[in-house]
């Protein structure tokens, strides 16, 4: 009876949803998800949003709770911010039945923040497709839509920007002229600044030179691109200007990611260069450079018991 009753408050804005009620979302049957899906459109925008937000929650913090045929049916919602917070919900869902309509909202939703996150979502199946874990038909449908997006001038450059990003994990030569085209094209801020997050994600050192020069550039936002770029390609020859960053850099998530990206590159240089900052810094950036320290001694000995 508890689906029971949970679906019945569901649709009173009155009453407050227990966390037992919204568990009881979890793991739906065919028939009680076409349910759930009748009694959502009689809920409320302001109390969808928050049960897809405490639902997520719920999800992060039990990895146990599969709420994932809720995301879904709310992915068809009329409510732009709804479809967002469904498609945020479905962040570790690898399912490839979920690729067609991922592809279908990032070239024809009418609100440019879903197809965004779309885009972003599509990011994982690349990665997939990357490592041979798709299907050729979804590797393809994933690149191809990718793609289009990218190359859509009438597009989001937001969008464009999250689409070149995702491609980035593919490698091949088409991929890699897609990047630099990007990066290349005109002042456009975003653009090249998600051409960065591609060089990246490729993890392909071939980018290392493009990408030590961004970490002096007079945008913060760009900086952190380039910053966390380097800790993925994990070369030792950015070690020192991510030393100066970690140190000096005005901004402070910029420090956080260079920190970060010092821990993944590992070796003796990035070592000294965390202790150093570990007694000389700021005691705000302690913790982080505790972990990315940890994360070093992790790399050097997997086995080693902290």
């Amino acid at each position: 009876m508890a689906f029971e009753d949970s679906i019945r408050d569901l649709t009173d804005s009155q009453k407050r949803l227990t966390s037992q009620q919204l568990i009881s979302f979890g793991d739906l049957s065919q028939e009680e998800a076409a349910r759930f899906a009748v009694a959502w459109q009689e809920v409320e925008t302001a109390r969808r949003l928050r049960v897809l937000a405490d639902l997520t929650d719920l999800a992060e913090d039990n990895v146990e709770l599969n709420f994932d045929a809720v995301f879904k049916i709310a992915l068809d919602d009329e409510e732009a911010q709804v479809r967002v917070a469904a498609l945020q919900g479905l962040f570790e869902y690898e399912g490839a039945d979920l690729i067609p309509r991922l592809a279908l909202a990032l070239r024809e939703d009418p609100d440019a923040e879903v197809r965004r996150e779309s885009a972003v979502a599509l990011g994982r199946y690349a990665l997939a497709a990357e490592f041979d874990r798709l299907a050729e038909a979804d590797a393809q449908l994933v690149k191809d839509v990718l793609t289009e997006a990218v190359e859509d001038v009438d597009e989001d450059e937001l969008v464009r920007a999250r689409a070149i990003e995702a491609l980035g994990a593919i490698s091949g030569e088409d991929t890699q002229n897609l990047i630099e085209s990007i990066y290349e094209e005109g002042d456009n801020l975003w653009l090249r600044i998600g051409a960065v997050d591609a060089m990246g994600r490729s993890c392909d050192d071939v980018w290392l030179p493009i990408i030590i020069r961004e970490l002096e550039s007079r945008s913060p936002q760009m900086r952190h691109a380039a910053a966390y770029a380097a800790g993925a390609i994990g070369e030792e020859a950015a070690v020192e200007p991510l030393m100066e960053m970690a140190a000096n850099d005005p901004d402070r998530e910029v420090q956080r990611v260079a920190i970060a990206a010092l821990g993944e590159i590992g070796g003796q240089r990035a070592k000294v260069a965390l202790r150093n900052l570990l007694y000389t810094g700021d005691d705000d950036l302690r913790e982080d450079i505790q972990e990315a320290l940890a994360n070093i001694e992790f790399g050097d000995d997997p086995l080693r018991v902290v």
